[in-house]
């Protein structure tokens, strides 16, 4: 196998601050415009997202947003939403290939690497779920246990997500204090 595409130089090769930028700004610009098109149902999708796990608890949503002229959003927020995952996967991913070789973190540790990849794909899962669910106009497809499973994959997105975040926080305060440290020899 040719080095440079071996585990140990993974790291390497994701962890370009133009790889960090380019999915930092793809992020950005897709999570702001979700946030806007989402506008009247944020809260109600986060609560449906995280907590929905009932065929008949997403049908009272979905009808009611029918009803109030919000499923129109709900709908139009899958065309950046499908391809989301992969610009926060990309970007905690780089992010933390970065972070790893700046602080000589083990190759061991590489697994975590995965994290951000293991939450684009069980959003990816998700969104798959909530097409199934938009795909008839009567929301037929809308079965137990799919909407089970949706927020299964959801709650295990966020908890990963929340996983790496905390673990990017913890590394760039250690990469501060790192360059302060040799900065500001005692």
């Amino acid at each position: 196998m040719n080095n440079s595409l071996a585990l140990t130089n993974f790291r390497v090769q994701l962890g370009r601050i133009w790889l960090i930028a380019l999915f930092g700004i793809a992020y950005i610009i897709s999570q702001t415009t979700i946030l806007l098109i989402l506008g009247p149902i944020n809260e109600a999708m986060l609560e449906l997202q995280l907590g929905g796990t009932s065929a008949a608890e997403y049908l009272t949503v979905f009808r009611d947003w029918v009803t109030s002229g919000n499923m129109d959003f709900y709908r139009a927020h899958f065309i950046l939403d499908d391809p989301h995952p992969i610009w926060y996967a990309g970007l905690f991913t780089t992010l933390l290939c970065w972070q790893f070789e700046r602080l000589n973190v083990s190759h061991k540790y590489n697994w975590m690497l995965l994290l951000p990849l293991g939450s684009g794909l069980l959003d990816w899962y998700e969104n798959k779920l909530q097409h199934i669910f938009l795909s008839t106009s009567d929301f037929s497809t809308i079965i137990d246990p799919l909407p089970l499973y949706s927020t299964l994959a959801s709650d295990i997105k966020w908890l990963f997500s929340l996983i790496y975040i905390c673990l990017s926080i913890v590394l760039i305060v250690r990469i501060i204090k790192k360059s302060r440290h040799g900065a500001n020899p005692k």
